[in-house]
């Protein structure tokens, strides 16, 4: 004869109860632990330096903004001799050297004139044009070439650099050492070593043109005993840079 034991039903919820508990118990206890050894560790010690890096560079690139009118009676014969007289300097700009794609019209406009009573007295035709040198040692040479040709006002010349991304790239990484200097100087004054860079962001990138306006421009243009002579200053070009460096 077989005997089964039934245990009590409330000793039974007891015994489980006290199992939930002691498994809570435990998990928590465990829980607990990466939290307490999070809030034990010390933060790194870091420093903010921001440094900059600055280079002057010699243009190679002149722009030259400049303007050909023509005037007639009608609309059409403004439009016609402005034609005339922009054919004109663009046969002295091809004997130059320069290529068709260097020379460009920015904008075009025909308007009538008109005396004090706004009576319409004749027509006038204006093309703004952009040109491009590569030579600038030509400057002189070219801009008294196009005033004879027939170029009315020269508005503007602008001189830059075309290899801008190689300068950029050498005045960041000369920022980022000059902040990592300054940071080592600080870090050691203070008895540590400094550690690995952290972050770095780019504050600043300025690439400075030199522009000459029209004045005077078109006093050295319409100067007809010496040549145009126009010499440009070198351009100034900055970065700047925020970092973080880790210290030990």
């Amino acid at each position: 004869m077989k005997i089964f034991l039934i245990p009590d039903k409330k000793q039974f919820q007891v015994t489980l109860a006290a199992l939930a508990l002691l498994c809570a118990s435990y998990t928590a206890g465990t829980a607990l632990t990466p939290t307490a050894y999070a809030a034990e560790q010390v933060e790194t010690p870091r420093i903010s330096v921001s440094a900059s890096a600055v280079i002057e560079v010699a243009p190679d690139t002149a722009v030259i903004s400049f303007d050909v009118n023509g005037k007639g009676n009608s609309a059409g014969a403004a439009a016609t001799a402005a034609a005339g007289k922009m054919e004109g300097v663009r046969r002295a700009l091809l004997g130059c050297g320069l290529v068709s794609s260097d020379i460009t019209t920015t904008s075009y406009t025909l308007y009538p004139d008109m005396d004090n009573k706004g009576k319409v007295t004749g027509y006038t035709a204006r093309n703004n044009v952009k040109i491009k040198l590569t030579n600038i040692a030509k400057l002189g040479t070219v801009i008294d070439k196009i005033s004879g040709a027939g170029v009315d006002t020269i508005n503007n010349v602008s001189f830059s650099v075309s290899n801008k991304s190689l300068y950029r790239n050498q005045l960041l990484a000369q920022a980022v050492e000059n902040a990592r200097q300054q940071a080592a100087v600080v870090a050691n004054a203070g008895g540590r070593t400094l550690g690995k860079l952290l972050s770095a962001s780019i504050s600043s990138y300025n690439n400075f043109e030199r522009s000459y306006g029209n004045i005077m421009l078109k006093a050295a243009a319409m100067d007809s005993a010496p040549a145009t002579n126009i010499a440009a200053e070198d351009i100034t070009i900055k970065a700047s840079v925020d970092t973080v460096f880790a210290m030990q």
